[in-house]
């Protein structure tokens, strides 16, 4: 077997389409959350509080008779937006008093008489028509505090895409491969047939996963009943098994069962199972209950 030929298995579409996705959707969520935080809930505020003013206003109006003089004077001193800690687009003059549709009296007057009897504020649906916003009464307004989370959450979105970034290039320039004496992981381990205890097989025909149990140094007077590092074969993001492209996954891991002498792991033990999903490939694991050797 040692001038077997080599088998390769390397990144699969389904590999690329899941890591796409990923960083597509965290790209995305980026894009959303920063925009939220400079210019959308920014924006919102402005709206909601110039639609707050139009409807003070026709409150106002509807108190007394005014004059002319009096009505133009007292919009002219009315801020549009309230003190404190309001964020507005950064173009927004804070200090800005009510728009000049609610200062003219007759213009404002004659709205009122014709559009008093509307859900909407008189001269509303002009004025947004004008800036282009849409005439639907905003809902509410956005504390300071919860604009600023969507920058912390564009962050951690940033931050979640250069990790998937990292992973997804890290993975397309790797593989796992095998040739007559031993099987090499992604990482560029070489883990030799004879090194082998034990296979785990218990997820290979549903999830194409299988668990190699091996030691360091096989040939050591005390390495029989010591502790084993394990190694992950993935049949999923590795090769895949599509019968068209020879099945290269199930190609090399089936010449990994012909050079295999040791216990074979086929069982499946919902509860041990669950348990052994969370070890780390990296960290050595003692060795399992006996199970059934291959011949």
């Amino acid at each position: 077997m040692h001038e077997a030929e080599i088998i390769e298995c390397r990144a699969t579409k389904w590999f690329y389409l899941r890591g796409w996705a990923m960083v597509i959707m965290f790209g995305v969520f980026l894009v959303l959350f920063l925009k939220d935080w400079k210019v959308g809930w920014p924006t919102k505020n402005e709206v909601y509080y110039t639609y707050k003013a139009f409807e003070k206003a026709e409150e106002l109006f509807n108190e007394r008779e005014w004059s002319a003089e009096d009505w133009e004077s007292e919009t002219k001193k009315r801020e549009l937006f309230p003190a404190g800690d309001v964020v507005l687009p950064m173009h927004v003059d804070r200090k800005a008093t009510w728009p000049l549709q609610l200062s003219g009296y007759e213009s404002y007057r004659n709205a009122v008489m014709e559009e008093g009897n509307k859900t909407i504020p008189p001269m509303w649906a002009l004025y947004t028509h004008e800036r282009g916003w849409s005439s639907a009464i905003p809902e509410k307004s956005y504390e300071a505090k919860k604009i600023q989370e969507q920058l912390y959450y564009g962050i951690g979105s940033g931050i979640l895409l250069i990790i998937a970034l990292f992973f997804l290039v890290r993975n397309s320039r790797r593989s796992m491969k095998v040739d007559g004496e031993a099987f090499y992981a992604p990482g560029g381990e070489r883990i030799a047939f004879e090194s082998i205890r034990r296979i785990d097989v218990r997820k290979w025909r549903l999830k194409g996963l299988a668990y190699l149990f091996f030691e360091d140094a096989p040939h050591s007077a005390d390495s029989k009943g010591g502790a084993l590092k394990r190694s992950k074969v993935d049949g999923l993001m590795y090769g895949q098994f599509k019968e068209e492209n020879g099945a290269p996954a199930e190609a090399l891991f089936q010449r990994i069962l012909q050079n295999f002498k040791g216990e074979l792991v086929e069982l499946v033990d919902d509860e041990a199972e669950s348990g052994r999903e969370n070890v780390d490939n990296s960290v050595p694991e003692q060795q399992a209950e006996k199970a059934p050797s291959q011949e």
